[in-house]
């Protein structure tokens, strides 16, 4: 799965790469391995231990120790597209907590032109991540991941005007 979603990152210039929910780092891992500098890639994790363990794993990343739902509130220069890279429970998180996540990723990538939200799910692979989209922007299912344990489907927000052809 995370060469799954580092290939989507690839697919187009990631500009700013942000990270959030990065956890042990293993998506980060897949990530770095693509060659973007490291001053162009933030990885955001509220776990004290987790985040130790990044900054210790990937010493040339900048690692925030906070809460997804303070994205927003990261300095992007604002002609710089952003490609948010979410490994966040979102069905699994409390509904408030998981809301506020979602309304501050959202807040990210609409404020800056061309960016785009990537997040996989391990529900049912018709089940978009969350239903409440901007206008303008769609969910593209990038693909379904069955040799993961447990399998998980790959999905893209991207404006509508940046749409690239379905892959399933």
């Amino acid at each position: 799965m995370a060469q799954t979603i580092a290939k989507e990152v690839r697919r187009a210039d990631p500009g700013v790469l942000i990270e959030v929910g990065a956890g042990t780092g293993a998506i980060t891992r897949a990530l770095a391995a693509g060659g973007l500098a490291s001053d162009r890639f933030v990885v955001i994790e509220r776990d004290p231990d987790f985040a130790r363990l990044l900054r210790r794993n990937f010493p040339a990343l900048e690692v925030l120790n906070r809460c997804a739902s303070s994205v927003n509130s990261l300095v992007v220069d604002a002609l710089s597209v952003v490609t948010l890279v979410s490994s966040l429970p979102l069905m699994s998180m409390p509904k408030a907590e998981a809301r506020q996540s979602v309304e501050a990723m959202l807040a990210l990538i609409t404020r800056q032109p061309g960016s785009r939200l990537i997040q996989y799910t391990y529900a049912a692979p018709h089940l978009q991540p969350f239903k409440s989209v901007p206008p303008g922007w769609r969910w593209r299912r990038v693909a379904s991941v069955w040799i993961n344990l447990p399998p998980a489907t790959v999905w893209s927000l991207e404006p509508v005007a940046h749409m690239a052809p379905h892959a399933y």
